[in-house]
């Protein structure tokens, strides 16, 4: 693990740690809450695991945290723990582990109405869509949570980028740029992509992505974990 990574992922253990102590939770619990295995959780909450964007929606989900909550601010400093804030329709804790619904929150779900998990099509008004202000957003474009998988159309604004440094995780990432253009960075390689462009790549290996250009960037994007 690069040292830059290793700091991260001690940093978000420390985080972790706290809001887990600070819900009077055991670890086991949050593990079963976040549906994540006990041993992964306690990796990543000993900085021993950097994980996985999925994983951390299920963890702050579980906590009732912002995402963010896991990063430093723009200043520097790190956010403080809150809890979320439900919109009024009557979100299962299943659903909110699935949309990490958090209002007022750095990370928000927006034109997301409660699907029937058993329907084949998703219509785009009600798909989940997660929102940073770093400028990038998560559209899961599934009815449900697939087992080991999501299926996302993934959005850069100009300058955005997945994080100051690479990070990995188990799986396997396969993407398609749409419009745009998206920079991905695996290791000590770099490779543009422009529109109709793909990329295969294991999770495993440090990446990440940025938008460059000046116009937005979106893509198709599929995650298979092997967690």
């Amino acid at each position: 693990m690069q040292e830059e990574l290793r700091q991260d992922a001690v940093s978000i253990g420390k985080k972790l740690l706290a809001a887990r102590q600070g819900h009077k939770m055991s670890l086991r619990e949050l593990a079963s809450t976040a549906e994540i295995s006990a041993s992964m959780l306690s990796q990543i909450e000993t900085g021993k695991a950097y994980p996985s964007v999925r994983s951390l929606y299920k963890i702050a989900a579980a906590l009732n945290v912002p995402l963010d909550y896991f990063f430093p601010s723009e200043n520097g400093e790190n956010s403080e723990a809150s809890e979320a804030v439900l919109e009024p329709q009557d979100y299962t804790a299943s659903k909110l582990r699935e949309a990490m619904l958090s209002a007022g929150s750095d990370a928000r779900v927006v034109g997301f109405d409660p699907v029937n998990k058993q329907e084949p099509v998703m219509q785009r008004d009600n798909r989940p869509l997660i929102e940073l202000q770093s400028g990038i957003q998560w559209a899961r474009l599934t009815t449900g949570a697939e087992p080991d998988a999501e299926f996302l159309e993934i959005s850069y604004q100009p300058q955005a980028q997945s994080g100051k440094t690479m990070s990995s995780h188990s799986g396997r990432e396969f993407g398609l740029v749409l419009e745009g253009e998206l920079l991905v960075e695996l290791a000590f390689e770099s490779y543009v992509l422009g529109p109709g462009d793909s990329i295969i790549f294991d999770s495993t290996t440090p990446h990440r992505l940025s938008n460059t250009g000046e116009t937005p960037m979106r893509a198709l994007w599929v995650v298979l974990s092997r967690d």
